[in-house]
């Protein structure tokens, strides 16, 4: 059995549930004693003009939208916390509850160290808030990846990163960090080239992915660990477009004729880099587009037709 290195929010958040569960801490009970200690705070924990509460950590709870959870941090963290070097954690206080925006690795290695109090810092925001700012942090310690950002935009209602998931869905490609990527054709792990695509030529995005669709790439492998939907093939692809701008469904034709299935993509695609991989497709399509044969082809399909 393999060792887990990453939990998923939804993963932390049921077992810390579990033990609020085991403690009786739900319900109104939780909300009533949340809202009194947010209360009393008030009067008694103002610093400034920020709002810092002392709490015990299994009382946080954690939105879906947060980030994966790496258990060895946490743990690092947990084993050796230290309020004079770590930053307060940023908590909301919504609807009777506290939700981690920032932080969660302290939040969740105090609770696994069995620690009964923690400073936080209360941010009385709504969740579309309390997502805005935990897309819009610059003081993480840890680098906020793509997927982590997209996912809590998604939460949010984000309308580029919203698009972004309806394209990719319509075409049966999941989007990397969408939980359920069962039954899909393939996962597009660049949100960056997706968001980017998404903002200034919707269109093209969808043109390749019903492409990459019909090429049959990723047969080899299940959707998550597929290559299809890299960046190197976006990014190919992309400029193959520009290349052929007014002539693309020639472009798409010449490639569906020689480009598709599985193993054409593991023998000649799969381990190109994203240089060699246009230079590959272009030479395809550039033979087909110009070849003599093709011409007397397609005029003699013409004049059948008459």
């Amino acid at each position: 059995m393999c060792k887990r290195v990453y939990l998923s929010a939804k993963e932390v958040e049921k077992e810390m549930q579990e033990s609020r569960n085991v403690d009786g801490f739900t319900g109104k009970m939780e909300t009533d004693y949340i809202s009194r200690m947010i209360k009393d705070a008030k009067r008694n924990s103002m610093v400034g003009d920020k709002l810092q509460l002392v709490v015990d950590p299994m009382y946080i709870h954690i939105p879906e939208w947060q980030r994966r959870l790496s258990l060895a941090r946490a743990y690092a963290i947990g084993n050796s916390y230290n309020k004079y070097k770590w930053d307060v954690p940023k908590v909301s206080f919504h609807e009777g509850k506290l939700w981690v925006i920032d932080d969660q690795h302290r939040i969740y290695g105090a609770f696994k160290a069995k620690m009964d109090a923690v400073v936080v810092e209360i941010m009385e925001c709504s969740m579309v808030e309390a997502i805005e700012l935990f897309i819009s942090q610059s003081q993480d310690r840890s680098k906020m990846q793509p997927m982590d950002i997209y996912k809590a935009a998604i939460a949010g209602h984000k309308e580029d990163y919203m698009k972004l998931q309806e394209i990719c869905h319509k075409n049966n490609v999941a989007v990397k960090g969408d939980e359920d990527t069962t039954n899909t054709v393939g996962t597009l792990t660049s949100i960056s080239d997706g968001i980017h695509l998404v903002q200034t030529n919707v269109n093209l995005l969808d043109s390749m992915l019903k492409l990459l669709g019909k090429f049959g790439w990723n047969g080899y492998a299940d959707s998550y660990n597929g290559k299809a939907y890299t960046a190197k093939i976006i990014r190919a692809l992309k400029r193959l477009y520009a290349y052929c701008e007014g002539r693309t469904d020639e472009m798409e034709a010449a490639l569906l004729e020689h480009c598709k299935g599985t193993e054409y993509f593991v023998e000649n695609i799969m381990d190109k880099t994203q240089a060699q991989i246009f230079d590959y497709l272009s030479e395809i399509v550039r033979y087909e587009m110009e070849s003599p044969f093709t011409a007397t082809k397609k005029k003699a399909t013409r004049k059948k037709a008459i």
